[in-house]
C-alpha cells in the first residue's frame, strides 16, 4: 500500500503591531512624531525530524533560525592540529578556524552544529518626525530593524582560489598577524574548513536608517495673487542619508548587490 504524504509540519507564529502620535505646538512650531511597529516571533511546534542529539532539533526554535559551528579561533600551528578533534571539512591547516566539538566524538562535523541566532527581523520600527513654522516645513523618516542575524558568507568574504580579493584579506592570519589577525588564512584551495557557516561568519542585523529628510518652504498666497499658480513650495530632500549599525559598511556596500545610493533633489511643486 501507499502512504499518502501529510501536512506533518506545525508553526506557531505570533506578533502584534501599533502605532503612536504626538501632536504639539510649541509657540508657532507644530511639532508631530510617529512611531508605528511590528513584532513578531515564530516557533517550530513539530517536526518530522531524527536527529541523533537533542541540542540540533528544531522543536521550539525560530522557524527561520541559523544553524552552524561554534568557532575557537585560529589553528596557531600544527601541534595544536595534532592535539584537537578531527575537522572533516577538508584540508587543516595553521591559520584555519577551529570549531567545538559539541558531542565530544573526537570529530568535527555536521553533527556539531547548533543554533546561532535567527536570520529574520522580529521587531521593525519606523518613525516620522514633522516640523512646521509659518511656510517652513521640516520633515524626517527612519526606519529600524532590530533581532536578527545573518552570515557573512557571500564571495566579498568568503574569498578562496584564484577569485578576486576584497579589503577584508588584509587582516588575515599568518605567522607574523596570528595574534592579531581576523581574518583566516589565504589558500589556493576551496578552504572548505573555514568557509562554512559558525559564529565567526554571524553577524548582527540591527540597524537604524535615516531614509529621508525634507524642507520645504511654502511661498506665501499673497505672492501668488493675481497669477495663474494657486500654491508653490520649494523643497530640498534627501534619501537613504544615514546608517546606525555596527555592522555600517556592510549595509551600505549591499554586498551581493548594488551598493546603498544615497540621492538628493531639489525641486519645486506648483498647483494651478
Amino acid at each position: 500500500s501507499i502512504i499518502p504524504y501529510i501536512n506533518y509540519n506545525i508553526d506557531n507564529r505570533k506578533g502584534f503591531d501599533f502605532s503612536l502620535y504626538l501632536n504639539k505646538k510649541v509657540n508657532e512650531v507644530d511639532l508631530t512624531l510617529g512611531m508605528t511597529g511590528m513584532y513578531s516571533k515564530t516557533e517550530a511546534g513539530k517536526r518530522d525530524e531524527s536527529f541523533e542529539y537533542d541540542y540540533q532539533s528544531r522543536i521550539n526554535l525560530p522557524v527561520n533560525g541559523l544553524w552552524g559551528l561554534v568557532s575557537l579561533g585560529f589553528f596557531n600551528d600544527q601541534e595544536e592540529i595534532n592535539n584537537s578533534p578531527t575537522q572533516q571539512f577538508g584540508d587543516v591547516a595553521p591559520g584555519d578556524l577551529r570549531y567545538k566539538d559539541q558531542n565530544g566524538d573526537g570529530i568535527i562535523d555536521n553533527n556539531d552544529e547548533v543554533y546561532l541566532g535567527r536570520w529574520d527581523t522580529p521587531l521593525r520600527l519606523g518613525l516620522n518626525f514633522t516640523a512646521k513654522w509659518r511656510n517652513f516645513t521640516f520633515f524626517a523618516l527612519a526606519d529600524g530593524f532590530f533581532g536578527g542575524q545573518g552570515f557573512k558568507d557571500s564571495s566579498y568574504y568568503w574569498v578562496r582560489g584564484e577569485n578576486k580579493y576584497s579589503d577584508i584579506v588584509r587582516n588575515r592570519w599568518t605567522e607574523e598577524t596570528k595574534n592579531t589577525a581576523t581574518y583566516p588564512r589565504l589558500t589556493t584551495s576551496n578552504g572548505a574548513n573555514s568557509f562554512r557557516n559558525s559564529d565567526f561568519w554571524l553577524y548582527n542585523t540591527d540597524r537604524l536608517n535615516l531614509s529621508q529628510v525634507q524642507f520645504t518652504y511654502d511661498i506665501p498666497e499673497a505672492a501668488l495673487q493675481g497669477t495663474f499658480v494657486s500654491g508653490l513650495s520649494v523643497y530640498v530632500s534627501g534619501y537613504n542619508l544615514l546608517t546606525i549599525s555596527k555592522e555600517r559598511k556592510h549595509f551600505e556596500m549591499n554586498v551581493g548587490s548594488s551598493p546603498q545610493t544615497r540621492m538628493y533633489n531639489i525641486g519645486v511643486r506648483g498647483t494651478f
